[in-house]
């Protein structure tokens, strides 16, 4: 069995590699979409390679060249804005049906955003978190978005009262919130300072970004209420 799981490793990294070698695969975009047909999942999202894992748990990796990520720049000279940076990001994952008639959303709170993405996206739990909504977005044949909400500065029990609130918008603006007795039971203040009353929906259409695009290309949405300077200067997970 273990020898049929190499081989098995061998060849599939074999195949994709000459499909990427040869051009068919053309985009990294592309390249998470067959290792999804051959069942695979992503352990590695590097700038010129991918690493994978197999149902049997064996492990690949292959090699490109898409160049579809901006060079690091050096941080101009100058001394570095301090800002308080001890707290959690407030996001939210959202599906919405084909015709727009049923939307539903998963509310969260993270110290690292672009690794909680990757978490949803690569380690779905039955009857945990995010994992209902994942399900209804197959329902309903439709994609998962992700944005920033808001910025939670202090303890992980004050973003709490920002995730309830942002849950409670969510809500009241018609979302569904699959499992939400699992995952949601949270407080709801009726106001917080600097937050807005309703859900903006607008600006969750306009800043919210595929979680595939996320996870792929190592990126963050725009945070929607929060400190622009935060991001910019001393929050290293973030980009604005």
């Amino acid at each position: 069995m273990n020898r049929e799981a190499i081989e098995h490793a061998l060849a599939t990294k074999k195949s994709m590699q000459a499909a990427l070698d040869s051009g068919e695969i053309k985009s990294r975009e592309h390249l998470m979409e067959v290792a999804i047909s051959y069942g695979l999942t992503v352990t590695r999202n590097g700038n010129d390679y991918a690493g994978f894992q197999c149902e049997s748990g064996k492990r690949l990796r292959v090699h490109f060249q898409f160049n579809d990520r901006p060079p690091k720049v050096s941080r101009a000279p100058g001394p570095k804005l301090r800002r308080i940076t001890t707290g959690y990001w407030i996001y939210a994952l959202i599906a919405q049906s084909e015709d727009g008639d049923r939307r539903a959303c998963y509310v969260g709170q993270a110290a690292n955003p672009r690794r909680r993405f990757r978490e949803h996206s690569n380690r779905q739990r039955e009857g945990r978190g995010s994992y209902a909504l994942f399900r209804w977005a197959e329902l309903h044949q439709t994609e998962v978005h992700a944005v920033l909400l808001t910025w939670a500065a202090g303890t992980q029990s004050n973003a709490t009262y920002y995730e309830g609130y942002w849950l409670q918008r969510a809500q009241n603006a018609g979302y569904e919130t699959p499992d939400v007795q699992n995952w949601g039971r949270l407080p709801q203040p009726e106001s917080l300072p600097g937050q807005p009353l309703q859900w903006p929906m607008d600006m969750v259409k306009t800043h919210s970004i595929s979680l595939t695009k996320v996870v792929t290309h190592n990126i963050t949405p725009h945070v929607l209420y929060g400190d622009t300077l935060l991001l910019e200067s001393d929050h290293p997970d973030v980009n604005p």
